[in-house]
């Protein structure tokens, strides 16, 4: 399957929102301020880097990492998929890539670290796999929903 990236615009954002994963929707609604576009507009805009990816010209997702403050060397990565990656096929050529793409985003950071919805069972999995370690002492509920931190230390 063909892998391609792009950069993150108002379009990318427009196509991304009707198509989430609901458990997606759930994380930004619980995270954001409510306008979900403008959130991710600010996002991207906010973000150290980002990129939309897609495979076989289906948007998979849009990612990032996203500084602490303009001279920390914490990040917050972050990700939002498609009902796409539910497709096997899909989710297969997504986790092959998923290292590299953590070693892009966390190039120039020490600590990366966020918070993912204990619900979010496929995501907790993933970031397992890519190498992140939860937190339980650092557990926070948002708008009703438990949140579990995660980390990793980048060499």
């Amino acid at each position: 399957m063909a892998v391609t990236v792009a950069p993150i615009t108002a379009d990318v954002i427009d196509a991304l929102l009707p198509r989430l994963r609901p458990i997606d929707r759930l994380e930004l609604d619980c995270m954001g301020t409510g306008d979900a576009r403008h959130d991710l507009l600010r996002l991207a805009a906010q973000s150290r880097r980002c990129r939309a990816a897609y495979m076989e010209g289906d948007l998979v997702c849009i990612f990032g990492v996203k500084a602490a403050t303009a001279m920390s060397d914490t990040g917050f990565p972050w990700a939002l998929a498609t009902r796409a990656v539910d497709r096997p096929q899909v989710r297969r050529e997504f986790v092959a890539g998923s290292r590299v793409g953590v070693e892009w985003l966390g190039q120039d950071f020490r600590r990366l670290w966020n918070l993912v919805a204990e619900e979010n069972l496929v995501a907790r999995r993933w970031l397992r796999w890519i190498g992140f370690r939860f937190d339980a002492e650092k557990t926070v509920v948002l708008r009703g929903h438990r949140f579990l931190h995660f980390e990793m230390e980048m060499n």
